[in-house]
């Protein structure tokens, strides 16, 4: 390791201004002490940055497995229920398919038509939100709806626990 001169040159630089303009040489010594120390400091900084961690970028394609992970991580919060996101998703996914029966959520056919278990999971508002069970039970309701328009008199849902 080689010696670095210039925090010896910083302190008798600064010790020599020090006393030729007028200061005593304990105090003249102590400000050569002083840029000593900043000649140090600055003689020590890396102005380079540092490299950042390399982030490996993934393209993201239309429903590939990093949109279905982002969903799963928003699904259950930490309490065991569902998650504001995945309700609302939920919640578009039954007025699109209540809108193809020709049903809007607040039509007392549709509410027959889905059960009272799947419209309280559906319309809640407040605290607490719906379970995983009660989620997975009016995606099923919505599923069992099928692609066409149906009677709600032909074949009614069947009524499981009340909502939780």
């Amino acid at each position: 390791m080689r010696w670095d001169w210039r925090p010896a040159a910083g302190f008798v630089a600064g010790a020599v201004v020090a006393w030729a303009v007028g200061f005593a040489v304990a105090t003249s010594a102590l400000l050569g002490l002083l840029v000593a120390a900043g000649v140090l400091v600055l003689t020590r900084l890396d102005g380079t940055p540092d490299p950042g961690w390399e982030r490996e970028r993934l393209d993201r394609r239309h429903g590939a497995r990093g949109e279905v992970q982002d969903l799963a991580w928003a699904m259950v919060g930490r309490d065991g229920r569902i998650g504001e996101r995945v309700l609302r998703r939920l919640r578009e996914v039954a007025r699109r398919r209540l809108a193809r029966h020709g049903l809007v959520l607040d039509d007392p056919a549709a509410q027959r038509l889905l059960g009272t278990r799947a419209v309280h999971t559906l319309t809640r508002t407040q605290s607490p939100l719906p379970t995983v069970a009660d989620v997975r039970h009016t995606i099923d309701v919505l599923d069992r709806l099928g692609p066409r328009r149906a009677d709600p008199t032909d074949h009614p849902p069947r009524e499981e626990d009340s909502p939780s």
